[in-house]
């Protein structure tokens, strides 16, 4: 099982740890796919970080209101299981 877990820390100096899987990774392919960004190992590192968060962490507000009161985030892949995490699905080959 893919695990995630990481930090996000905001502008007014708190932070929120987060624990996720796979679906988060999903979330950041959907996210991408819509606005033209690359997946696999070309994927924006800072930004499948923060849609990874942002999912994980369930924010109702959007990703773009959300984003503009974050400062930084740690993700880091395997968890606590040590599994470690996978690099989003490639496109298959048309």
């Amino acid at each position: 099982m893919i695990r995630l877990t990481g930090t996000v820390e905001y502008e007014d100096g708190t932070a929120e740890d987060f624990e996720t899987g796979s679906a988060a990774l999903a979330a950041y392919e959907l996210y991408a796919l819509r606005h033209g960004y690359p997946i696999g190992t070309a994927a924006p590192p800072m930004l499948s970080s923060l849609v990874v968060a942002h999912h994980a962490l369930g924010k109702a507000e959007g990703f773009d209101t959300w984003r503009a009161k974050v400062s930084g985030v740690e993700l880091n892949a395997g968890g606590e299981n040590g599994t470690g995490a996978v690099p989003p699905t490639l496109p298959e080959p048309s």
